[in-house]
């Protein structure tokens, strides 16, 4: 009797070790949103870049933003302005000269969206008179 108890706490801690193994081995870490459309967007003049994380699960975090302007890498914070359960909607973001979308991510699940972008070209100069 004695035998069979031992080996039914054994054969019972060893189911527990592989539950616990398994439970570790499918739960998945958080993963960082990152950017999925609007690579290489580009706006010469001034931009109005408008972004939102539609699967964010309730986190309310900052984005950055990285733009290539002029040949400079610039990145910028921008802030929600709007989160409910699922939705982060981010205040915009304005760009001024020649920039292209590289990146943006943040902290939250789910995946950013470059929901809109608003483009109002440079003015082209006016040719100056010779006299």
């Amino acid at each position: 009797m004695h035998m069979k108890r031992t080996t039914i706490i054994k054969l019972l801690l060893s189911v527990l070790a592989l539950v616990a193994v398994a439970n570790h081995q499918l739960v998945t870490p958080a993963r960082a949103a990152d950017l999925t459309n609007g690579f290489g967007d580009t706006c010469n003049g001034t931009g109005t870049w408008h972004f939102v994380n539609p699967q964010a699960d309730g986190a309310c975090v900052d984005l950055t933003v990285t733009f290539s302007c002029g040949g400079t890498i610039v990145e910028e914070t921008v802030t929600p302005f709007k989160c409910n359960t699922n939705t982060i909607n981010y205040n915009v973001v304005t760009t001024t000269g020649d920039c292209t979308l590289i990146a943006a991510s943040n902290d939250a699940p789910g995946k950013i969206v470059l929901s809109s972008l608003d483009c109002e070209a440079a003015p082209t100069p006016t040719p100056t008179p010779t006299p």
